[in-house]
Order: C-alpha cells, then sequence, then structure tokens
C-alpha cells in the first residue's frame, strides 16, 4: 500500500519532550502504514533532530526531518507541503505540541473517501479538558448538518464555510484538519501574517470547495508548548502587538475574498472591537505611563485607518467615565 497521507508538523519549542508525545500519537495511528511525516525544524531552541534520537533511527523511511531559517508557522507548514512526495493525496496538518487520538487519520479518510475534500474534527484546548472545543465554542451542532456514518459520528457540513469562520465562529483546529491535497496542490498559508493564517487558509479552501465534512469525536488533545498568544494579555507588552496582527488578518479578508453582506456585517463589527480595544490599549498605556510601541502603531495605522477615525470618540468616552469615576 502507498504511503498517501503526508503529516506536516511545524516545530518550534524551548521544552524537551514535547514533540517525542506528538510523534507517538502519530506512531500509534492505525494507518500508519500509510503516512509519510515531513517535520519542519523552524530554527527551534530544542532541535527536532536531537527530539527524534528517541526513536533511534526506527522509522527513518517514513519520517522527514527539514531545518530552515525561523519564519513563523505557516512557512514551516509551507515548506513541508513543497517537499511532499509525489505519491500523498491526502495532508494532514499536527502542531508540535499536540497528540492525536490513534483513530483520527482512519477516520479522517474514511470521511473524505465519501467524496469530500476537507474534514475537521472535534478535540480538547489545553486548558479546557473538562468541555470539547465544538461544546465550549457552542458554534457547530451536528444535528444541523447531514450525518454520512453514524459508527464514526461523521456529518457533511451543511452551510457556508465563510459564514461560518468570518460570522459564526471559527471551529476548525489545525491539528484536526485533513483534507485533499491532490486537487489542491498549489494551496499554501500566507506567510505574511503572523497569525491568523489557519484561519485564512480554511476560507482559501472552501472558497474552492464546498465539499466539507466533520466529526464530533474527540481525535485530539491540544499541548501546552509555545503559544504565540502567550503574555499578550490586557495591559501586557504584547497586547498591542497581538491587536496589530488581528487587525492584519480581518482587514485583509475582505481583500482576499468576495463576502456577502452576512459576512460584512460580522467583520464590520469585529473590526470596531479590535480598534475599540487598541485604542483602550494605548489610553491605559498613556494613563500608567507604560512606553507605546510605535513601529507597531505605525503598522496598525498603515493597516487600518479607521483607529484613527475610532480614537476621538473612544477619548471623550474614556475622559467621560474617568471624571465620573
Amino acid at each position: 500500500m502507498s504511503r498517501n497521507v503526508g503529516v506536516v508538523i511545524p516545530f518550534y519549542q524551548t521544552d524537551k519532550g514535547i514533540l517525542i508525545r506528538s510523534i507517538t500519537s502519530v506512531l500509534e495511528q492505525t494507518l500508519f502504514d500509510r503516512i509519510t511525516v515531513i517535520i519542519v525544524d523552524d530554527e527551534s531552541p530544542v532541535s527536532a533532530r536531537d527530539e527524534m534520537t528517541a526513536f533511534e533511527n526506527r522509522f527513518s523511511d517514513q519520517i522527514q526531518i527539514i531545518e530552515q531559517k525561523n519564519g513563523g508557522a505557516g512557512s514551516a507548514r509551507n515548506t513541508a507541503l513543497d517537499n511532499m512526495p509525489d505519491e500523498v493525496e491526502f495532508v494532514a496538518f499536527l502542531d508540535s505540541d499536540d497528540e492525536w487520538k490513534p483513530g483520527h487519520v482512519a477516520n479522517a479518510i474514511a470521511a473524505l473517501e465519501y467524496g469530500y475534500d476537507f474534514y475537521f474534527s472535534d478535540f480538547f484546548f489545553s486548558d479546557y479538558k473538562d468541555q470539547t472545543a465544538f461544546k465550549r465554542a457552542n458554534k457547530i451542532t451536528p444535528k444541523d448538518h447531514k450525518l454520512l456514518d453514524s459508527s464514526n459520528n461523521i456529518y457533511e457540513y451543511v452551510g457556508n464555510m465563510h459564514d461560518q469562520i468570518i460570522a459564526k465562529g471559527n471551529v476548525i483546529g489545525t491539528s484536526n484538519v485533513v483534507y485533499r491535497y491532490n486537487k489542491f496542490p498549489a494551496l499554501r498559508f500566507r506567510e505574511e501574517f503572523y497569525n491568523g493564517q489557519d484561519y485564512l487558509f480554511w476560507l482559501d479552501i472552501s472558497d474552492q470547495t464546498d465539499r466539507i465534512v466533520f466529526s464530533n469525536n474527540i481525535e485530539c488533545d491540544c499541548g501546552k508548548g509555545i503559544n504565540i498568544y502567550a503574555g499578550t494579555g490586557w495591559g501586557t507588552e504584547g497586547s498591542l502587538r497581538r491587536l496589530k496582527n488581528e487587525i492584519m488578518v480581518w482587514t485583509s479578508v475582505e481583500r482576499f475574498f468576495d463576502l456577502n453582506q452576512y459576512q460584512k456585517q460580522a467583520n464590520k463589527k469585529r473590526l470596531t472591537k479590535l480598534r475599540e480595544a487598541i485604542v483602550r490599549d494605548i489610553l491605559h498605556r498613556l494613563r500608567h505611563k507604560k512606553p507605546i510601541q510605535n513601529k507597531v502603531l505605525k503598522e496598525i495605522i498603515t493597516y487600518d485607518k479607521g483607529v484613527i477615525f475610532q480614537f476621538i470618540p473612544i477619548l471623550f468616552s474614556f475622559i467621560f467615565n474617568s471624571q465620573k469615576s
């Protein structure tokens, strides 16, 4: 049987042992004999090659390591896609701190072989093991979709995926995606975005196909490795940088895609909230005499002039509420 499933793992971690757990979950897949793994070491402080010595060169014919200069997760995933063997029909993504359940790939391939192009499943977030991602987000209800296979809980996604991601709320986790690579061999992540490339990838592929299928099986446990959102909460040093990245993604959506009115209105509301958050972040820094990253602020204004127009009304509101208190 040909190895027609490619697994893409971008790797950048500071703690040892994380990749070992992730790779072990790949080795435990019931369809492992059909899998080729490409790990892209994105100039990680912990070397992927050092991590893989734990397996004593076993499976070396199925696991390839590529090393590159740091370019971010999107760049690392694209490097793996650029190096996919010719026989690969399906590609699955797995972040290096996440772990698959043993039946994930088999269930995904079974679902796609009903004639679909894109698959995703339910999963556990690293910090919320008491409730699955689908239930926690409450943005997708399986009974609203067409049941294809009750034994594996496989459903045809009914609806507009752009509506789902832009207006209702994204429910797709990167490590739960498997898609028909041989139908979209040129599709790549948009590397210019520090985060949000995954959302844009889902939007790109759903722009080209509506043959989407999913399972509410819990097929992945998300881990606690490097998190690009760590240290970016309200008032932190990285909060303005995080808001800039989000503004970049969502101001670009209308340029990249032909949105319907529902999607435009939802994106307008999201951008309004992001602009308000940026202005409040700046005012918070001024009030508490914290430094403002002028370069980041300039980049925000370059991408979105709407922040300027939102500044004055929020400033007046801020002053008014401060006087009341």
